[in-house]
């Protein structure tokens, strides 16, 4: 049995044909385009966090899409696996420095990995490779719950820390206290003003013509050469320590005995004067005293003989006829 189309069967079967070939066709464009016949390369990295990453997440390179997501693992450490799979085209800018990255393109929308675009001087990695990883923010991240629920936390332990000062800053004592603290700084500030310009007038004045420097300059030198010397000098005098020990023991003892005698001193000093002209007319009168006794005619011949022999005693000739007489050589006397 033959069948028959009539003109507008034919015409929507026409139809009809046209639409399949151009879906096909629009499909087959979408895969070229979307390069799902283009040959893959499979890498892989590791995440902390997978929050926004799954199956299908789009992976870009310098903007232009490279490839998706193809699984998402937990594994044992703690570590989030993640497996995608780019174009061929694109492996060849990924290099050992590479470095993946979880980004959103936009504040909002989803997340996409983002491959930097290696160096030229660095080795093609391999298939399969494990790319490092850097972890980033946005600010759709610093808003999820599990990021700001500690913080919250920490904001409402503040706010309660100022609900208590502003508390106790409601009593007016405490305010009027506080005024005066600002009102007290103002002449604390003058006068470290003051301050700071009599240290840098007294500075400049010290380091006149660069004595400071100069002063500081021989310092050195002289903490040089006792850098050099000492180390001699107590080499070769070793008792210098505790010759130093004994002289600084005597010297507190010295000065504890000055403390004892200098009051006895101090109550006997006015009178010291006074004893000091006494005791030069004391001798003053001795020896008037003895003058007179020595003309008497009693001592007058015996003064006589002790003044010859004092005289005979001091002449060289005498000294050399006592040396005879004991035979000692006169010049060793």
């Amino acid at each position: 049995m033959k069948i028959k189309f009539n003109k507008f069967e034919r015409v929507a079967g026409l139809f009809v044909m046209t639409a399949v070939v151009g879906v096909c066709a629009a499909m087959m464009g979408v895969a070229i385009r979307r390069g799902w016949f283009e040959p893959k390369v499979d890498l892989e990295t590791t995440f902390q966090s997978a929050d926004g990453i799954h199956a299908g997440t789009v992976v870009q390179m310098a903007g232009l899409r490279a490839g998706s997501v193809e699984t998402v693992e937990l594994k044992n450490n703690n570590e989030i696996l993640v497996r995608f799979r780019i174009s061929r085209k694109f492996h060849v800018k990924v290099r050992e420095d590479s470095v993946v990255r979880v980004m959103r393109p936009f504040i909002i929308g989803e997340k996409v990995l983002d491959i930097s675009v290696g160096s030229d001087s660095a080795r093609l990695v391999a298939e399969n490779a494990n790319l490092p990883s850097e972890e980033s923010a946005d600010i759709m991240d610093l808003l999820n719950g599990r990021k700001l629920g500690p913080h919250l936390a920490t904001l409402g332990q503040m706010m309660e820390n100022l609900r208590v000062v502003a508390e106790a800053f409601l009593d007016p004592e405490r305010s009027k206290n506080i005024v005066k603290i600002f009102d007290e700084m103002r002449p604390l500030v003058q006068n470290m003003n003051a301050m700071a310009k009599e240290t840098a007038n007294l500075l400049r004045k010290g380091n006149k013509n660069d004595q400071m420097a100069t002063a500081l300059t021989n310092l050195a030198m002289l903490s040089n050469e006792l850098a050099r010397v000492l180390p001699e000098f107590t080499k070769n005098s070793p008792e210098l320590a505790a010759d130093l020990g004994k002289i600084a023991k005597n010297t507190a003892i010295l000065t504890q005995e000055m403390q004892v005698f200098m009051p006895m001193l101090t109550q006997m000093a006015p009178e010291l004067p006074k004893a000091s002209a006494r005791a030069y007319e004391a001798l003053n009168e001795t020896v008037v005293t003895l003058k007179a006794l020595q003309k008497s005619f009693l001592l007058r011949g015996s003064v006589k003989e002790v003044r010859e022999e004092e005289s005979d005693a001091r002449t060289p000739a005498s000294i050399e006829s006592a040396a005879e007489e004991k035979n000692v050589d006169p010049k060793k006397k």
